[in-house]
């Protein structure tokens, strides 16, 4: 059963597809990977030190008390990519000043189990009868709920669900 990604809710510890509608990203971002090596926690705590975090928080947002970790824009000669933090605003949102944005179609995500890694994710989506749709999608997201932040479920290393787009199962 899919339900809206609005629906979504803090410790709801279940594999889940959503449907995604047209959405705008808007956050900072910066290149991560390759030689340049992991880039994403000194831009975290760029964005919540300069104050970034709190007009991401602003903003309307599809999923209310979330932002994200969204990574696009891979560059397969150097191995890097785009890795944005974020908020996920339905489309049109005005950007505001010093921020950049990504415009996302419309589409199906599933939503992995807090704490598991990519690879569990992707064995839950291909378990369920559908498939990764990275094109014209090309992203996946950390998502990191407020609740979940301020209250842990449990300790794990990687303390968000991960989001990717999918499509039914071509057979």
């Amino acid at each position: 059963m899919t339900r809206e990604f609005s629906e979504i809710t803090a410790f709801d510890d279940t594999f889940g597809i959503f449907h995604l509608p047209q959405a705008r990203v808007i956050g900072k971002e910066v290149r991560n990977g390759g030689s340049i090596g992991n880039t994403a926690p000194a831009l975290w705590n760029a964005v919540f030190s300069s104050g970034d975090a709190e007009i991401l928080r602003t903003l309307p947002h599809i999923l209310k008390d979330s932002l994200y970790g969204w990574t696009c824009d891979y560059d397969p000669q150097t191995d890097t990519f785009i890795y944005m933090v974020c908020a996920l605003t339905p489309a049109d949102t005005p950007v505001p000043a010093g921020f950049v944005y990504r415009d996302i179609p419309e589409t199906l995500c599933a939503k992995g189990l807090y704490g598991e890694d990519m690879g569990k994710t992707l064995e839950h989506i291909r378990d369920t009868g559908y498939e990764t749709n990275w094109e014209p999608y090309g992203w996946n997201a950390e998502l990191y709920l407020d609740a979940e932040e301020e209250r842990p479920p449990r300790q794990v290393d990687m303390p968000w669900h991960w989001i990717v787009p999918v499509r039914t199962k071509n057979i």
